[in-house]
């Protein structure tokens, strides 16, 4: 980024900061002579190294980390017993999930571009970074690390050996850099990077990453044309690699809703809801195109105005499998309360805040803040909506808001405390280190799960279950929430719970040796259900709302079908169209039992 900004009147409009900023050295800010022509050559070798022989990076002393590019035994530090397991991650509601159906939420940090690590004598190689920001004996327990690729490092890479080709910068032009460039960037920078980061078992993701130049509308034909050539390179690179996610776009900026960003349009206006179509309008090609290349991947969805505005994800959904959304905010006034900008959407679509944080000395009013006011309020704001994905910006001495300070004799990074966040998302990271991380697949010795689960409410706070039995299974286990509640044998039951609200519950088959399948979960909310019909409860068999079983069988039968004919004009049914409503158009008659009948 620059040093200056010509809105800065209107601070409160002003983007997340993710460049180079003042407290960055002379060389990276202002161009100078402080490159490395051959970085890159060692930059590969020292990953694989690193990667080959499972160690880590150089530290002196708990908190600091050196800046070391030279070819140093990497068995000096033993990577040791770190990391989660990284499997395949899957979209249900607002969570993701992992292969046996635990719920996973990925906390961790922001780092600098690979290339930009590498670029400059006095900064640490990323690996060393991405070891340091994943350490246990330092009290760092990151679950993901978010990799900004940014377009200005692209284009500063020698397309023939993957060299650097001199001072760095943030940004280039949409077209500046080549697909030849973007390969050997590839190559020497990024995958070593993505690689390292299944070493320490740990999740990461891949950020295209603009966010400064703000002529640059994300309408613009040639941007377009950049961001899929983009995708279409760097997507299938990833494909196999079940640790990686893809965020489509670090920070579109304008069109704006009204004239430009310094009208005063906030998120609610209509007018944002129409900038959030032409958004997803502009976007889904780039989404389409990473998930033509790339099937299983999540892919992580920004928004206008620096993606800030992540409140109309749930009500103009983009189009795809897996996808979440992405919200960066950091001490901004004009988005607070919290709750209302990303915690309301969070709801309802998986989403990730993957830049946010404060600092206490810097020239823009919405990066200030304090630990007791803002870090408290971000803490508590996570602590309710428990579901999100956080990613604190920056794990870096020099990108605002930092995390450590630099020593320029001895090239020594020292977590920061006090006013500053470094030490204050350690500790939050330590805290939750154990909580909703993946689990490791049970694998083909575990039985099936039961093919289906029926739910219904006998009272409000009574829930009758019943499910297919498994041929495997000795018992079943019963859960509430993703909280184990009872083990039984039959294949139906009765449960307590203390809430009214809406719940998951799951079922899981259980093989005479323990063994445990992944769970079949539904959800059910807090209505009581529809009355019985003659002595028997209707169940919804489906989870979509409607009440299919009229025999309490499990399943939906022909002998099924004939209830629903016989009492179809009963008030027990008529009286309840919203249970068995199945053409949808607000009333129960005879066209839903055919319907009902032609879905069999």
């Amino acid at each position: 980024m620059t040093d200056t900004d010509p809105h800065e009147d209107r601070p409160e409009y002003r983007r997340s900061i993710q460049g180079t900023t003042y407290r960055t050295r002379p060389a990276e800010r202002d161009g100078g002579s402080e490159y490395v022509p051959d970085a890159a050559d060692r930059s590969r070798r020292a990953f694989l190294a690193a990667i080959g022989a499972g160690a880590g990076a150089l530290a002196l002393g708990t908190g600091t980390v050196t800046a070391d590019h030279d070819e140093i035994p990497r068995d000096s530090v033993e990577l040791g017993d770190r990391g989660i397991p990284t499997p395949w991650l899957h979209r249900e509601g607002n969570e993701l999930r992992d292969p046996e159906g635990n719920r996973v939420v990925l906390r961790g940090v922001n780092v600098t571009d690979p290339a930009r690590a590498e670029s400059l004598l006095w900064r640490s190689p990323l690996w060393q970074n991405i070891e340091h920001a994943t350490d246990p004996d330092r009290d760092w327990y990151s679950r993901v690390i978010r990799i900004p690729v940014q377009t200005g490092d692209v284009a500063n890479v020698d397309p023939d050996d993957g060299s650097i080709l001199g001072s760095p910068t943030d940004e280039v032009d949409p077209g500046e850099f080549t697909k030849a460039q973007l390969e050997a960037y590839i190559e020497e920078y990024l995958r070593p990077a993505v690689d390292f980061c299944t070493d320490v078992g740990v999740y990461c993701i891949v950020d295209y990453h603009r966010h400064d130049d703000q002529s640059v509308e994300y309408t613009d034909p040639d941007l377009h044309e950049e961001v899929t050539m983009f995708w279409e390179t760097v997507a299938p690179e990833f494909a196999e690699d079940s640790h990686v996610l893809y965020e489509v776009y670090n920070e579109p900026i304008g069109p704006y809703a009204g004239e430009g960003q310094n009208e005063d349009h906030d998120v609610f206006d209509p007018e944002g809801e129409e900038t959030w179509l032409l958004w997803r309008e502009t976007a889904q090609p780039w989404v389409d195109t990473i998930r033509e290349h790339a099937p299983d991947n999540v892919i992580i969805v920004g928004s206008p105005r620096w993606s800030q505005w992540t409140y109309w994800a749930p009500e103009h959904e983009f189009e795809g499998e897996n996808l979440a959304y992405a919200a960066h905010v950091y001490t901004h006034e004009n988005l607070r309360p919290l709750a209302e900008y990303f915690g309301d959407p969070a709801e309802e679509v998986p989403v990730f805040l993957s830049e946010f944080g404060w600092t206490t000395d810097f020239n823009a009013d919405f990066l200030v803040g304090t630990p007791e006011e803002h870090g408290q309020e971000f803490y508590d704001f996570l602590e309710e909506y428990d579901s999100i994905h956080w990613q604190a910006w920056c794990f870096d001495p020099f990108w605002q808001p930092i995390m450590f300070d630099f020593d320029d004799s001895t090239h020594e990074w020292e977590l920061l405390g006090g006013d500053y966040q470094g030490e204050f998302f350690r500790d939050y990271l330590a805290e939750k280190r154990d909580d909703d991380i993946p689990l490791a697949s049970g694998g083909s010795d575990s039985p099936p799960a039961p093919a289906e689960l029926s739910v219904t409410r006998s009272s409000e706070t009574t829930l009758e279950l019943a499910w297919t039995a498994v041929d495997a299974a000795s018992s079943y286990g019963l859960y509430v929430e993703g909280d184990f509640e009872a083990e039984t044998d039959a294949t139906e039951t009765e449960i307590t719970v203390d809430s009214t609200g809406e719940l998951e519950v799951g079922v899981t088959a259980i093989d005479a040796d323990g063994n445990e399948s992944t769970p079949v979960t539904r959800t059910v909310s807090g209505e009581d259900g529809p009355p019985a019909i003659d002595g028997t409860q209707p169940a919804d068999t489906t989870g979509d709302g409607l009440y299919n079983d009229f025999t309490s069988s499990g399943s939906t039968t022909t002998t099924d079908v004939t209830v629903f004919f016989e009492h179809v004009d009963d008030p027990a049914i008529t009286e309840y169209p919203q249970y068995y409503d199945f053409t949808g158009n607000g009333r129960v008659t005879v066209t839903d039992v055919v319907e009902l009948f032609d879905s069999l």
